[in-house]
């Protein structure tokens, strides 16, 4: 990794040698704030003695100092995301652009059919996009989630989220071209048929069967489209990150869900000099480009360049 090492001291570094500064001035104006809020509320608590005051007051401090730590923070996280993370992903592939507050859109969400489980609350970060030789890629984290409300016997009610995905949410063009949807889940995450209009279907090889279960619309294009060249690499991709993995390839769109993947953390209370972190983010975003090689979706016989 001497290219990206290299890459790290003459690139990332010098710019973010000023950030370093930046850093350094809004923390040290966070730490006061944080002190400034909790004499506030201790004095508060001494003169009210009030169990309802003291309760009201602790809350309204925590919110106090998550909002101060979003609105000092902001800017840095941009600015460091940009040249940092966007830096990176120019070094993996200069056809590839990154957006922090940007994602995969509820639309795109929707259309891939892997999640049909009504949500709340739709929010993520991280957009990679852009294309790796033939195909055309995006990706980003996804967070999704819906509420439960439950009900005890003196009639107290408790609100409870429950995550319907978190992870890499990843949208390529697959290398076949055909008409039809075709899902591969971890085996046993099914029970049934998932989607109105497929059935199951068994491939020939009983390691994919022991893993994987595979719902298509017709028999014959699932066939097509899980070749049993795919079949061996989604076996080694599973073998090799033990990641919960969903698919659909839908009209020649291949979507995927990976729990296994969080945003990137921006260094806020450590130094954005240590090559340790880059590192991090560059391992992470390998794994997700190099879903395209793992599935070998560059190699276009029988389909459009």
């Amino acid at each position: 990794m001497d290219d990206f090492d290299k890459f790290i001291e003459d690139t990332v570094f010098p710019e973010l040698n000023p950030l370093e500064e930046i850093r350094k001035n809004k923390l040290t104006t966070f730490w006061i704030g944080i002190t400034v809020i909790s004499v506030i509320a201790f004095i508060i608590i001494v003169i009210s003695l009030n169990v309802f005051a003291i309760f009201f007051v602790l809350i309204l401090s925590l919110i106090s100092i998550s909002f101060f730590y979003r609105s000092i923070f902001k800017s840095y996280d941009a600015e460091f995301s940009s040249k940092a993370i966007g830096n990176i992903v120019k070094f993996i592939n200069k056809n590839l652009e990154y957006s922090r507050n940007s994602h995969i859109t509820e639309a795109e969400y929707k259309s891939s059919k892997l999640f049909l489980t009504g949500y709340d609350g739709f929010s993520g970060r991280d957009l990679v996009y852009g294309k790796i030789d033939k195909t055309a890629i995006k990706f980003s984290y996804l967070y999704t989630y819906y509420e439960e409300e439950d009900e005890d016997s003196n009639g107290n009610k408790t609100t409870h989220t429950c995550t319907i995905f978190a992870g890499l949410f990843l949208i390529a063009d697959f290398n076949k071209i055909f008409s039809g949807e075709v899902y591969v889940f971890p085996h046993g995450f099914r029970l049934f048929s998932p989607r109105k209009g497929t059935k199951k279907i068994s491939l020939e090889d009983p390691n994919f069967n022991d893993l994987f279960d595979v719902y298509g619309s017709d028999p014959v294009v699932s066939m097509y489209v899980i070749s049993t060249s795919l079949a061996a690499r989604l076996l080694d991709f599973k073998k090799r990150f033990n990641s919960k993995a969903n698919f659909s390839l839908i009209n020649s769109t291949l979507c995927l869900a990976i729990n296994d993947y969080k945003p990137f953390k921006v260094p806020v209370f450590t130094t954005v000099l240590n090559k340790d972190i880059y590192y991090n983010y560059l391992n992470q975003l390998k794994f997700a480009t190099g879903i395209v090689d793992d599935l070998n979706l560059n190699t276009r016989i029988w389909t459009v360049s």
